[in-house]
């Protein structure tokens, strides 16, 4: 038996249909003791599928996933490649899981999966932009910002305080000054290229109407957040949403692709991989409705 992952599920065979929307929705590769990442077994049975919206149209709505490895290289490397019209994604390593679809316009929506902790799945509303001090599974670090205090052996490089609505994550913030100030860590984070976006990005996506939307349909392990961790996946969610803001004004458009991430719990703990499948499928269907 081949030690390449099981093929997805079949594509749809219908004729391509010209008012169809493009979604791409990614998971990560394997990370510490995830040899297979949960986010990816629940993201590639999606790849090449065709779900419909919730509304009257039922407008046709084809996904393309694709896997990124767990490092800031991979993720600086990829992302502004799915914001750009026609998206440019990468060889997957698994013929499989090749682009079928090219979507000329750009995607409609980018969905980012990776795995938490046990317990509900997260929808993650806030991506921030420095504070990644954990090295990636490389062992490798993303790049350091320069501070004001930089070349003063007095000064202490210190994290800028959350909004109102991410008091959530303040405990964070406080943690990573103080060990910044103890160790005179370097801030890290996203520098040259990045200067023009603020300290912290939200996604555009409706998350409370997503969840009560969810809730209603019989699903109750969602919770918001804001507090995505600080590592690869707030990485990418904040790189996401701010390629998207990118993308729009080289565009000249006022729409910003709609963006979101979306943490799942390690296999059964307490949703099985189908659980949390299924689930993707919704929040898909959902946010294209809008």
């Amino acid at each position: 038996m081949s030690s390449r992952e099981s093929p997805p599920a079949k594509p749809d065979d219908a004729p391509q249909d010209s008012t169809a929307l493009h979604v791409l929705v990614t998971g990560y590769g394997p990370f510490l003791n995830f040899k297979l990442n949960p986010s990816w077994l629940a993201v590639k049975p999606l790849h090449n599928t065709t779900l419909r919206t919730l509304d009257a149209s039922a407008r046709p709505i084809h996904i393309t996933t694709l896997k990124v490895p767990v490092t800031y290289a991979s993720v600086l490397s990829l992302t502004p490649g799915f914001h750009v019209r026609p998206p440019v994604l990468p060889e997957p390593e698994d013929p499989d899981f090749a682009q079928s679809l090219a979507p000329t316009g750009g995607f409609d929506f980018i969905l980012h999966v990776g795995v938490a902790g046990p317990g509900s799945m997260r929808v993650e509303k806030r991506g921030r932009k420095i504070g990644y001090n954990k090295p990636d599974t490389e062992g490798k670090f993303c790049a350091t910002v320069p501070t004001d205090n930089d070349g003063d052996e007095d000064g202490q490089d210190t994290v800028k305080p959350p909004s109102a609505l991410g008091q959530v994550g303040s405990v964070l913030y406080s943690w990573t000054n103080s060990l910044t100030a103890y160790l005179k860590m370097p801030l890290r984070g996203f520098g040259a290229g990045y200067e023009q976006f603020p300290e912290e990005l939200f996604t555009q996506v409706d998350s409370e109407g997503l969840i009560k939307y969810l809730k209603e349909t019989g699903f109750t392990h969602i919770v918001p957040s804001t507090n995505a961790g600080l590592f690869l996946c707030e990485f990418i969610n904040y790189c996401s949403l701010a390629e998207a803001q990118r993308a729009a004004s080289h565009q000249g458009s006022e729409k910003v692709t709609p963006t979101l991430f979306l943490h799942c719990p390690p296999v059964n703990e307490p949703l099985s991989t189908q659980e949390v499948t299924d689930t993707l499928q919704k929040v898909v269907s959902w946010v294209c409705s809008q």
